[in-house]
């Protein structure tokens, strides 16, 4: 199953005090449309976000944005549920990366 998912919309971030954002860069839209997360000490804690194309200074950019994720350390996710990246999440502060590896 494959999702072309068109340009989203503009998220809304929920951030302050210790909730944070995460906003990944990616090079294609996983298969699945979403991309996994996970608090580094809680692989059974997994959560997931779509993947929308985007525009980003004029270049149409495979996106996913977390809105609002509590301060601390995450994995993001393959399709098979391993780490592919690492993350430090700050409160009140947007978040990002780019993953150069396809998921």
């Amino acid at each position: 199953m494959s999702h072309d998912h068109e340009v989203g919309a503009t998220p809304v971030l929920d951030i302050g005090g210790e909730v944070g954002a995460l906003v990944v860069q990616l090079d294609i839209v996983p298969q699945t449309g979403e991309l996994e997360a996970c608090p580094r000490a809680h692989p059974d804690l997994r959560f997931h976000t779509g993947v929308h194309w985007r525009e980003v200074a004029g270049a149409r950019v495979a996106v996913a944005v977390y809105p609002a994720i509590m301060q601390g350390d995450y994995d993001i996710l393959d399709q098979q549920l391993r780490p592919i990246a690492s993350v430090w999440i700050e409160g009140g502060e947007v978040t990002h990366i780019r993953l150069t590896p396809r998921v």
